[in-house]
């Protein structure tokens, strides 16, 4: 061997070995696109007799780039997550939040929402996702700077609390109500991958561990201190869902992200936005996201070996873990 090939197999080490990965694939800093920002947006539902507004956010650049489609949580303030939406969005994804009828900025109130209204609520959330993405011609012709941008044939279905089971529920979970008998489901087969933002198995009305059912790649971010909506609405509903799936096989891959101290709201990074919040558990969650969108989205076959190695760079500190499940 001579020394031009061995300086070739050294170079070639250190290139694939997990620090460098990591270094490469976590993403917690702004990408390198400008993000334009349109809340003016909103399509028909229901033959005209209601409107979803939208939160828009894409990239100042020449796509068609990736969708992710996030559904805000239960009584949330309808497109408060541009904390990670604008993230992706300068990454490379054009992201939209649809502000579903439950949405505080729409005057519910969750505390005072009859139980019985709930499977309702649900099932509006599920065609609000569909919608979105049937959408899509008549949301680039609204937005004429956005058209050519959204690339159809790439969606992620992301969500937090709520939000993370209507998305769910867009990615092949079916429920039926134990009483009824009535089942959810969506038939929706378009989204190529799965982001919660927040463990939905924190709700009592969902079983433990619901999205090892899905049959798409998942991440899943929770944390010690993420106990579900942490205001206990949810408990009054006196049932909980059955899930009918079958396991995939195989199971695709399933991601998981715990962040020691973090709670449902990232400290008021959303929802129920207030400062100041965990920045450095939004640094390690927009890092290790983003990574997961160009795993499955982009398919960059380096995110995807971060991501099963599981090696965080030093940056990220010492509270966020990433594992498969």
């Amino acid at each position: 061997m001579n020394s031009m090939t061995l300086i070739s197999l050294v170079v070639s080490a250190v290139v694939s070995s997990p620090t460098a990965i990591a270094a490469e694939a976590y993403k917690p800093d702004n990408g390198p696109f400008g993000i334009i920002v349109s809340d003016n947006v909103a399509i028909n539902a229901d033959n005209g007799e209601r409107s979803i507004r939208l939160r828009i956010s894409y990239p100042d650049g020449n796509g068609p780039f990736p969708l992710v489609v996030l559904s805000h949580g239960g009584g949330c303030v309808g497109g408060s997550y541009g904390a990670v939406g604008d993230h992706w969005t300068s990454h490379g994804y054009v992201v939209i939040q649809p502000t579903h009828p439950d949405s505080a900025s729409l005057g519910f109130d969750m505390a005072n929402v009859d139980p019985r209204e709930m499977e309702g609520i649900i099932r509006t959330r599920i065609a609000d996702l569909s919608i979105t993405i049937d959408k899509i011609p008549y949301i680039e012709r609204a937005l004429p700077s956005l058209s050519g941008k959204i690339d159809p044939e790439r969606l992620v279905a992301s969500g937090h609390s709520m939000g993370g089971a209507t998305a769910l529920a867009s990615t092949g979970m079916v429920l039926e109500n134990p009483y009824s008998k009535e089942t959810i489901d969506s038939g929706e087969d378009r989204f190529d991958a799965l982001l919660l933002l927040s463990e939905p198995g924190h709700n009592p009305t969902l079983p433990e561990f619901p999205w090892q059912t899905i049959d798409v790649p998942t991440l899943v971010y929770t944390g010690t201190n993420d106990r579900g909506s942490e205001s206990g609405e949810s408990t009054r509903i006196p049932f909980q869902y059955n899930i009918v799936n079958e396991m995939p096989d195989p199971v695709p891959p399933k991601h998981h992200l715990w962040i020691d101290d973090v709670d449902h709201f990232l400290g008021g990074a959303w929802c129920r936005t207030t400062e100041p919040f965990d920045q450095e558990g939004l640094d390690a969650l927009r890092g290790v996201s983003t990574a997961f969108l160009d795993a499955y989205a982009k398919d960059d076959d380096v995110a995807r070996e971060f991501l099963e190695a599981g090696v965080l760079p030093e940056r990220a500190g010492s509270r966020p873990i990433l594992s498969q499940r």
